[in-house]
C-alpha cells in the first residue's frame, strides 16, 4: 500500500498563474489551493486475474472494501525578478488515509509533504511565449516506512524540466497553453527503492466571456517508467500513470483576487486512484517592490 500512496504525491495540483507567461518585474502572485478526494476504485498496478485476466490499469474497486480519502492545502507563490524571471516555491499540507476490511484501524497520516522550488525563464515573446520551468522537490515531509501507514513526504527528491509554450488569441478573448516536461526522480535511501522518471504533459484552453469570468478545460498527464525495488530489482509494479480532465471556472474578484473551482476526473490511469477531485483555490497578485517602497516611506 505505501508504494501505491506514494504515487499520490507525484502529481501536485498545477498552478493557476497562466502557463507560460511570466510576472512584471516586483510583481507577486500568491494562492492557497483546497484539494479533496474520496475513492474506492483504482487503476491496477498490475495485471490481475479474477475470474477473468485484467490488464494492468484496469479500472476496479480495491479489494477487501477499500477507500482512500485524501484532503490537502497547498500554498505557492512565485515573483517576478526580471520581466522573464520568475522564482516560486509551494508546499503542500496532506491529511489522507485507506481504511478497508483487513484493519480495525486506517493508516493515515497528516503534516507538511515535500517542499517544490520553481523557477521559470521565458525565452521567447512573439510569436508565442516560450517558457523554461525548472523545479526541485526536497524531501522535508516526513516520511515513514511502517506497514499501513500512508506518509505525507516522499522521502527522495525530484527534478523537473518543462518547456512551456502559450499564445493569446487576442481580439478574441482566448488563449491556449501546452507544456512537456520530465521529471527526474532519484533514490529513496531509507526503504532503497527509486521510482521511475516520469513525463508529464499538460494542456489547457481558456476563454473570457466577460472581464471577470474564465473558463477553462485542462488536461494533465503524467507517464512514468519502470522503477527499482532493493536496489537491483527493475519493476513494473511502480510504474505510474494518469490522465487528469478538469473543467475550471475562475472569477476575477475585486482588488487582484481570483477566485477558482475545478473538478479533476480520471481518464486512465495505473497504480493511481480513480474518480474525481474537487479543488478550490484563491489567488491574488501585487506589487511586492511598490510596497516595501511604501513601507520604507513611512519609516
Amino acid at each position: 500500500m505505501t508504494s501505491l500512496i506514494l504515487c499520490l504525491l507525484a502529481l501536485s495540483v498545477e498552478s493557476a498563474l497562466a502557463g507560460a507567461w511570466t510576472l512584471p518585474a516586483g510583481k507577486t502572485w500568491a494562492k492557497v489551493t483546497y484539494f479533496q478526494q474520496r475513492a474506492d476504485e483504482w487503476y491496477t498496478a498490475n495485471a490481475e486475474f479474477s475470474g477473468r485476466l485484467y490488464d494492468a490499469g484496469t479500472r476496479r474497486p480495491y479489494r477487501f472494501g477499500g477507500e482512500y480519502e485524501s484532503k490537502a492545502v497547498f500554498i505557492e507563490g512565485f515573483v517576478g525578478i526580471t520581466d522573464r524571471l520568475d522564482l516560486g516555491a509551494q508546499i503542500p499540507y496532506f491529511d489522507q488515509k485507506f481504511s478497508d476490511d483487513t484493519r480495525l484501524e486506517p493508516g493515515a497520516d497528516a503534516g507538511f509533504s515535500d517542499l517544490r522550488l520553481l523557477a521559470k525563464f521565458r525565452l521567447t515573446e512573439k510569436p508565442a511565449i516560450v517558457t523554461l520551468k525548472t523545479g526541485v522537490k526536497l524531501p522535508t515531509g516526513e516520511f515513514r516506512n511502517e506497514d499501513g501507514l500512508i506518509p505525507v513526504g516522499e522521502g527522495q527528491s525530484d527534478y523537473d524540466f518543462i518547456l512551456q509554450v502559450g499564445r493569446s488569441f487576442w481580439p478574441l478573448p482566448i488563449y491556449a497553453n501546452a507544456e512537456v516536461g520530465y521529471r527526474v526522480r532519484t533514490k529513496n535511501q531509507q526503504i532503497n527503492r527509486d521510482p521511475g522518471d516520469e513525463w508529464l504533459y499538460n494542456a489547457e484552453v481558456g476563454y473570457n466571456p466577460t472581464d471577470r469570468l474564465l473558463l477553462a478545460l485542462k488536461v494533465e498527464a503524467l507517464r512514468g517508467g519502470k522503477g527499482t525495488e532493493f536496489g537491483f530489482i527493475r519493476s513494473a509494479s511502480l510504474i505510474k500513470r494518469i490522465t487528469y480532465i478538469s473543467p475550471t471556472v475562475s472569477y476575477h474578484l475585486a482588488g487582484g483576487a481570483a477566485l477558482e473551482v475545478a473538478v479533476r476526473s480520471t481518464i486512465n490511469g495505473r497504480n493511481f486512484p480513480a474518480g474525481h477531485q474537487l479543488t478550490a483555490g484563491l489567488s491574488s497578485g501585487f506589487d511586492l517592490v511598490g510596497a516595501l517602497r511604501s513601507l520604507t516611506r513611512q519609516r
